[in-house]
């Protein structure tokens, strides 16, 4: 399957959605695949820091396609709006603006190896006009990967993220739990907040939406590696759901009930 585009979704900011845009785009890389990062949170751009460059490196054009060539960063190619304007200066563009540039980002203004096997979109956490154009001009996506927190302070954005892309009919590939828990150097886990823990397998499982992965916090590369390279296995085969109009009102039901009795276990 060629250019097969996937969007990494989250309404929820601080998710972690770079973090995980990267590491699951070198995991592709790890399992034989030509990967493209595609950053399109034009007004906060993280990519290029996220892959630990420096200096973003400014985007050259083909002068006879008027096409942008993309930067390759150890073997992956990528390109962030931060090759424009750098990272640092607030983005004050109107939203017909951001909504065009985002247009040409993503139907063809790039010139993508045409060998490449996943594009994989880092999104900004909005469910704005932006966003909603997005999906309208992603026809072909293959489908969205949500990335949360299994905590009770994020419960309402994964509601509402659902909800979003149940209305907008974009197919679901997986829900990865990132920052799940720690993991200490000595290798034990724990649960490193106040807030109750929630059981986004079991709301996975419950609606056929599946949990690809649950991603710890820690300083070991290597665990990390596995973690994402189990997720790329999960992922393979996957059939991508498409919710029902109805799902978010069982979601919420199950949502609550799973919420209640994490509060009820920790008094």
């Amino acid at each position: 399957m060629k250019q097969c585009k996937i969007v990494i979704s989250s309404l929820k900011g601080g998710t972690g959605k770079t973090t995980v845009t990267i590491n699951l785009g070198r995991a592709f890389q790890r399992m034989g695949c030509k990967v493209g990062l595609l950053d399109i949170d034009v007004t906060a751009p993280t990519l290029g820091r996220g892959l630990g460059l420096g200096e973003i490196p400014k985007w050259d054009l083909d002068s006879q396609s008027e096409t942008i060539i993309p930067f390759e960063v150890d073997g992956i190619y990528a390109l962030t709006m931060a090759s424009h304007y750098g990272e640092v200066p607030a983005v004050l563009w109107d939203e017909k603006t951001l909504i065009d540039a985002m247009r040409q980002l993503v139907t063809g203004v790039i010139q993508w190896p045409e060998d490449l096997d996943y594009i994989l979109m880092d999104s900004p956490p909005s469910s704005s006009g932006f966003m909603q154009a997005l999906y309208d001009y992603l026809p072909d996506i293959y489908g969205a990967i949500l990335v949360f927190q299994p905590t009770d302070i994020a419960t309402a954005d994964l509601l509402r993220t659902i909800d979003f892309i149940r209305f907008k009919k974009v197919p679901i590939l997986g829900l990865i739990s990132n920052m799940s828990y720690c993991l200490s150097p000595k290798g034990e886990s724990f649960w490193p907040f106040l807030s109750p823990e929630i059981d986004l397998g079991g709301t996975c499982h419950e609606f056929g939406i599946p949990l690809l992965g649950s991603i710890p916090m820690t300083s070991d590369r290597k665990a990390i590696e596995k973690m994402f390279d189990q997720v790329v296995l999960n992922l393979d085969g996957c059939q991508p759901v498409i919710l029902k109009d109805d799902t978010i009102q069982k979601l919420y039901k199950a949502l609550k009930r799973r919420l209640m009795k994490a509060v009820v276990k920790r008094l």
